[in-house]
């Protein structure tokens, strides 16, 4: 296609074959195996944090629908990225890039629920938190919203192009950001509350809160870790492509370096370094994925496994 005749409704959305990968076979073959295996570990990883969901009822309390959310979006990335390796290219790669946005704003709004409980609560004693049904509604919400604002674009492949290297990265960083003011406040609030407030919610219960904020930072940093590399690349092909003010460079379809192609698998990674994160940092995780019939007999750093020994407080 040349730039005198170039028409963007003949465009067709992203595929691997529209990108120099295709012409290094060896690079191609090593790429489609490591997503592969990238898939097998999303998936087990995340099969066994909803199996802990389904199993242990102290993880269906309010505080963790949204990790559970976080998990259910992790675990479609798994089921979707085989189709979108093998298959032509189709709408489910807007679904795939709806799944991504969808966990940075469960990341955002995580940081606003820790944030109304620890910052504006222990301002205002008389504010209540969220109900799990609540929660519930807003994640179904949160779904919906990004599913029907991407999918339709699919059926224009060069804007749902353009979208995908201005909007989806743009989003993530700006959102990130965000998340990162609110966790400030979070520690800071936390450091900063008095000897008084402390008694008053316990010093195990105290420590047990910082505990889990703490996860729920590193679930934030390496969510960034993975996917603000694939960003910045994104941001700079699009302004230097498709929003360039040469009009030749912007009369293009899909375009896409190799760096970029594994840059955003590393971002897949994300959604299957969460169920260690997961496991690693949230107590209520540790016991509840110790106690499966898998792992059930096996001592994780100390764990206590049986059903009686769940109160005894793993090895840190």
């Amino acid at each position: 296609m040349t730039n005198s005749t170039f028409d963007s409704s003949l465009c067709t959305l992203p595929s691997i074959t529209d990108t120099p990968m295709v012409h290094h076979k060896h690079l191609l073959r090593f790429y489609i195996i490591s997503l592969i295996l990238l898939c097998v570990l999303i998936l087990i990883g995340n099969c066994i944090i909803i199996w802990s969901f389904i199993r242990v009822k102290k993880l269906r309390d309010r505080k963790y629908v949204l990790i559970g959310s976080l998990c259910l979006s992790d675990f479609c990335v798994g089921i979707l990225l085989p189709i979108q390796i093998l298959a032509p290219p189709s709408f489910m790669d807007a679904i795939g890039l709806s799944l991504s946005i969808i966990s940075v704003l469960t990341n955002l709004a995580i940081a606003i629920e820790r944030f109304y409980i620890l910052v504006l609560m222990n301002m205002d004693m008389s504010r209540t938190a969220a109900t799990g049904k609540q929660l519930i509604i807003i994640c179904v919400v949160m779904w919906l919203t990004v599913l029907v604002a991407i999918v339709p674009w699919t059926a224009q492949p060069y804007t749902y192009i353009l979208i995908l290297y201005s909007f989806a990265p743009l989003s993530v960083i700006v959102v990130m950001t965000g998340v990162s003011v609110l966790y400030a406040s979070i520690f800071y609030t936390m450091h900063k509350m008095d000897k008084k407030k402390q008694s008053k919610l316990g010093k195990k219960d105290f420590r047990r809160t910082r505990l889990v904020v703490e996860a729920y930072a590193v679930i934030v940093i390496m969510f960034a870790v993975c996917w603000l590399p694939w960003c910045v690349s994104a941001l700079y092909t699009g302004f230097t492509t498709y929003f360039s003010p040469d009009k030749s460079k912007r009369e293009v379809c899909y375009v896409a370096s190799i760096a970029s192609i594994f840059l955003f698998s590393i971002g897949l990674l994300n959604s299957a370094i969460n169920p260690l994160i997961y496991w690693l940092k949230l107590q209520d995780f540790k016991h509840a994925i110790n106690s499966l019939p898998i792992f059930k007999h096996v001592n994780f750093a100390g764990c206590q496994t049986t059903s009686e020994s769940e109160k005894v407080p793993c090895s840190q």
